[in-house]
């Protein structure tokens, strides 16, 4: 009896140590997580992780705001942890500002429940320096941070068009709709975007977001400051 119980402690470290081992890479170095874009102040990385599929171990360091494309339920384990059940809704934000250190976890997509996740990484702040005056967008705030503001903006057919100017630069991320267009004339770009897409506005530049296809549209929007 005393042989096959150590042969399953031997086997358990053995896995256990396997599980620790592997290679841990930043957020936008994991396989599953794709860096779309990256300038001085900011870098977007989208996750798509397949039902059943786990990433590796990956370290999340610099502040970020996040928004969910799906509803998830999914297994989440931080580094030396143990695993535990998570559970978002579709568009669902939040922010992370890692101030007391950088996270280290791994992700696994339960059965028939994809995850799709943007990871927007604050990397530098828009203004040289504070301004006392400043206020955040007219729209429904998600959170406030010295770094990046979140925000909700609802499109529909009675109000199809917010516009504004002189903000920081900011990404557009259509959580629900069918086409929404981000136009900013000065800089001859324009954007379409469908459900799950996102939109990088040019900071400083006036901007225009528009509903072009269907009766609504909701996106979270997230400012640099």
């Amino acid at each position: 009896m005393k042989k096959p119980i150590l042969n399953f402690l031997v086997m358990t470290i053995l896995l256990v140590n396997i599980s620790y081992s592997q290679k841990i890479v930043p957020v936008h170095e994991e396989p599953r997580h794709v860096p779309l874009l990256y300038n001085k102040y900011l870098r977007v990385v989208e996750a798509n992780i397949e039902p059943g599929d786990t990433s590796m171990f990956h370290t999340h360091a610099s502040s970020s705001a996040f928004a969910v494309l799906s509803d998830v339920g999914y297994r989440n384990q931080l580094l030396g942890g143990a695993w535990t059940d998570m559970q978002f809704k579709k568009g669902h934000s939040w922010y992370s500002s890692y101030a007391s250190g950088p996270v280290t976890h791994r992700v696994a997509a339960i059965p028939d429940n994809p995850i799709h996740v943007y990871d927007v990484e604050v990397l530098g702040k828009w203004a040289i320096v504070d301004n006392p005056n400043w206020k955040p967008l007219p729209l429904d705030t998600i959170f406030i941070s010295d770094k990046c503001v979140g925000y909700r903006l609802e499109l529909s057919s009675t109000n199809p068009i917010f516009r504004s100017a002189g903000r920081g630069p900011t990404i557009a991320i259509l959580v629900s709709g069918e086409l929404v267009n981000i136009s900013q004339p000065d800089t001859r770009v324009e954007i379409g975007m469908e459900e799950g897409d996102y939109g990088y506005i040019r900071g400083g530049y006036a901007s225009t977001i528009a509903l072009k296809e269907g009766e609504k549209a909701s996106l979270i929007l997230f400012e640099v400051r």
